[in-house]
């Protein structure tokens, strides 16, 4: 039997595809041809390129499971703050207080958790920056909206009470404002910090470049 023609079939041999006819001659052929025998014990060697390939898709499932976990922890870890400011804001009576919780705890622990949906659409993003860069973006923008809306809910005339203000009743009427909303403010920058860290590190676990 020629050996191109053994060569043909040894790949189909190892398979055990072929059929016994040809099988037979493959046997009877390696009993005689050390080159056709040589090739049949290196093609059915195990590859090293075999085990190389499993250990990526072994290691990507990790790294999809460390991704969904980070995002269920931030999501719960958001969703508790915005929990514990309603609570806190419904034992708040009337008056000066009223609101503080809400706009310092729940609308910036909302405007986070809100964001946390654009990484449903990592892939989208071309690259890990352009995706970090949006998710702080994100947080910044749901974040004002939330305090725009509070302004009007909470039926704040702001620009009532600094227009009949001279400029040093402005200025303590500043400061007022951002000391009741400090808080809010301070965890607002550091949502959008975090945002961007995170973010990056999300899509780094899930192979964005």
């Amino acid at each position: 039997m020629d050996c191109n023609v053994v060569r043909d079939l040894i790949p189909l041999y190892i398979d055990e595809c072929c059929s016994e006819e040809s099988a037979i001659i493959v046997k009877e052929h390696i009993e005689s041809c050390d080159a056709c025998k040589k090739l049949l014990e290196d093609m059915s060697t195990p590859s090293d390129v075999v085990a190389a390939s499993k250990a990526p898709a072994k290691f990507n499932k990790l790294n999809d499971w460390k991704a969904s976990v980070l995002q269920s922890v931030l999501l719960f870890l958001s969703f508790s703050l915005i929990t514990i400011g309603v609570s806190l804001e419904a034992r708040t009576g009337s008056g000066l207080m009223n609101g503080f919780w809400a706009m310092n705890l729940v609308i910036p622990a909302t405007g986070f958790m809100l964001s946390l949906a654009n990484w449903y659409f990592v892939q989208v993003y071309k690259n890990r920056k352009r995706f970090s860069s949006f998710s702080l973006i994100a947080t910044l923008g749901i974040t004002l909206c939330a305090y725009i809306w509070s302004v009007f809910h909470y039926e704040m005339d702001l620009l009532e009470i600094f227009s009949e203000c001279n400029f040093v009743e402005a200025l303590d009427a500043m400061q007022g404002v951002l000391f009741l909303n400090g808080l809010g403010i301070v965890l607002t920058v550091a949502f959008c910090i975090l945002s961007k860290i995170l973010s990056n590190q999300y899509a780094k676990m899930l192979g964005k470049e």
